[in-house]
C-alpha cells in the first residue's frame, strides 16, 4: 500500500496536480492532506476520484467543519493527523508524540513547519512531508509517500 501525503500548499494547486499525475503512474491507495490549502484541496481532489482521502484543517484554513486533528486507520495502522500548530511543533514534538500515543497510533503526521521531518520515538513514527509550495530553510518543494509492505511502515520525502 502507498499513501500520498501533502501539506502547506497555500494556494498552489498546480503543484498538487503535478504530484498527483506523477504518483498516479506508480499508484497510491490513500491520500492525506495536512492543512493550509483548503481551496487547493477542493480543486486537486477532482484528480483523485476513487482514492480514500483524509484531511485536517491548518491554521490558515477557515472551514470550521474540518477538524484540527483526526485519528484514521489505514491498512493495519492507526495514524494521528494534525497540522501541528495546536501542538506547538515549531518548538518540539513531545506534545504531538504524546497525543499519538494516547490515541494508540503508530504514526503522527503533521505539517505547519514547512520543513521535512522523520523520526521514530517511543514506538511512534513522526513525519512531516514538508511544504509543496513554500518550503523553509532552503529545502526543496516536497511531499511524502508512506508505504506499508507486509505491515512495515516506511516514510519517504520526494521533491516536487
Amino acid at each position: 500500500m502507498r499513501i500520498l501525503v501533502i501539506s502547506d500548499s497555500h494556494g498552489s494547486y498546480r503543484d498538487w496536480i503535478k504530484v498527483i499525475e506523477k504518483e498516479r503512474k506508480t499508484g497510491f491507495q490513500a491520500f492525506i492532506f495536512l492543512g493550509d490549502g483548503e481551496d487547493d484541496y477542493m480543486i486537486a481532489m477532482r484528480n483523485v476520484v476513487g482514492t480514500d482521502t483524509y484531511r485536517i484543517r491548518g491554521n490558515n484554513d477557515y472551514n470550521r467543519s474540518i477538524p484540527y486533528t483526526s485519528v484514521v486507520d489505514i491498512g493495519q495502522h492507526r495514524f494521528f493527523l494534525c497540522h501541528g500548530h495546536t501542538f506547538d511543533v515549531d518548538h518540539g514534538l513531545e506534545r504531538l508524540e504524546n497525543a499519538a500515543a494516547q490515541n494508540g497510533c503508530h504514526a503522527a503526521l503533521f505539517g505547519h513547519t514547512h520543513c521535512r521531518h522523520y523520526s521514530f520515538s517511543n514506538g511512534i513514527h513522526l513525519f512531516n512531508p514538508g511544504s509543496i509550495s513554500l518550503p523553509r530553510g532552503g529545502e526543496p518543494y516536497s511531499y511524502g509517500i508512506i508505504t506499508d509492505e507486509n505491515g512495515k511502515l516506511d516514510f519517504f520525502h520526494y521533491d516536487v
